[in-house]
């Protein structure tokens, strides 16, 4: 079992958005997370700064006093310029050098400069730590970080794709039709509602569409299609490996090696025992691509191997078979440009009485929850 996707699972500050999504699934598992950061070679759990103390002992020191460094000279009403301001002014200079810099540059794929901070404060997206957790951590002292996905569900079965399923196995039960495989190609406004590809009149439109993608499909005017060609956004490539050995007791790693193609990689097996048979395991490793990059598949489905390899995670020897999904929508880019055009094609699309939904209909680096509580808020259409 692949989650073709990329690694995802089921969490939320939110109890009630959570709960909610929990009745969805008709089996799912209640797991720990094993999490960790491939730093120098040495696996430290995750978040890093709640784990100080597995850190060499010079680095842990430099790491502590880098972070309350940063942490005593900010100032109350600090506001970060960009994403790497933040990194710097949140995690001190050894954290953000070490780990988050580099990471960040290779999922993002821009100058982080560049990267705006409005998507961090969304609730679960990136933990900030407290001081003095990172503190009794460095100490040695047990602390758990972003405590809301320390406990994680998963589906038994199916995959993550089973919550999914199962939403559309309840709206199908609620008198929901719906039609696969259907592609869009044209909507047009005609009297108080919408005609889909001359063929399929509908009196309101709730579209998850990529922005982007749905002003074109609208024949919008010119101004609102130069703004939503600033929309900026990552492709993902996910390579999925069968192995025959059973996985280590890891579910995903954070890799910020600049030499290392791929920032993350997950044991998807240790999600669900159902996900491999007894004594195998299945490894999905995710890759970003810029949109006007030119794909390779095979050279990544390589280069990606070579990295397992050098980071001692498997050998040539081990793997069952390789399979490779190329996504064209994978990661929004919040550049410090896109605010305001996204803000006015969502305003645009609002008068014209259509409601765009979930991470790419709105355009937001959102968790599952994120974009469950948005259709909740959104369902009295």
């Amino acid at each position: 079992m692949f989650d073709i996707g990329g690694s995802h699972v089921i969490f939320s500050r939110n109890k009630t958005i959570l709960n909610r999504m929990l009745e969805i699934i008709d089996d799912v598992l209640e797991v720990p997370r094993k999490s960790f950061i491939a730093l120098s070679r040495h696996f430290v759990p995750y978040p890093l700064e709640n784990n100080l103390n597995a850190l060499p002992e010079e680095d842990k020191i430099d790491a502590l006093i880098s972070f309350l460094e940063a942490w005593k000279l900010r100032p109350d009403d600090f506001i970060p310029k960009n994403f790497r301001d933040w990194i710097h002014n949140f995690f001190g200079n050894w954290i953000a050098e070490k780990y988050l810099v580099p990471y960040n540059l290779k999922i993002w794929k821009r100058p982080l400069e560049n990267i705006d901070v409005d998507w961090i404060y969304t609730p679960g997206r990136l933990p900030i730590p407290d001081w003095r957790d990172v503190v009794r951590s460095a100490m040695g002292q047990l602390t758990i970080g972003y405590i809301e996905q320390s406990r994680f569900y998963y589906p038994r079965y199916g995959g993550i794709q089973r919550i999914f399923d199962c939403a559309m196995g309840m709206a199908y039960r609620y008198g929901v039709r719906y039609i696969k495989g259907y592609n869009v190609v044209s909507i047009k406004r005609v009297n108080d509602g919408w005609f889909i590809n001359n063929e399929i009149y509908c009196k309101k439109i709730v579209s998850s569409i990529p922005l982007n993608e749905l002003v074109k499909l609208m024949e919008a005017p010119e101004h609102i299609i130069r703004l939503a060609e600033q929309l900026d956004y990552n492709r993902v490539l996910v390579v999925g490996l069968a192995i025959r050995k059973p996985a280590p007791e890891q579910h995903w790693i954070y890799v910020p090696a600049p030499d290392i193609p791929f920032h993350r990689y997950a044991w998807i097996s240790n999600y669900s025992p159902l996900n491999a048979p007894p004594g195998r395991s299945t490894l999905i490793v995710e890759v970003t691509i810029p949109p006007n990059q030119p794909v390779n598949a095979e050279k990544y489905v390589e280069e990606t191997l070579q990295g397992l390899e050098e980071l001692g995670v498997v050998k040539r020897e081990e793997i069952i078979f390789v399979k490779a999904w190329l996504h064209e929508y994978g990661y929004p880019v919040h550049t410090t440009t896109s605010n305001r055009a996204r803000s006015e094609v969502l305003h645009w699309l609002n008068e014209w009485g259509i409601t765009p939904i979930g991470r790419w209909g709105c355009w937001q680096y959102w968790n599952m929850d994120k974009v469950y509580e948005d259709i909740i808020e959104k369902s009295s259409f």
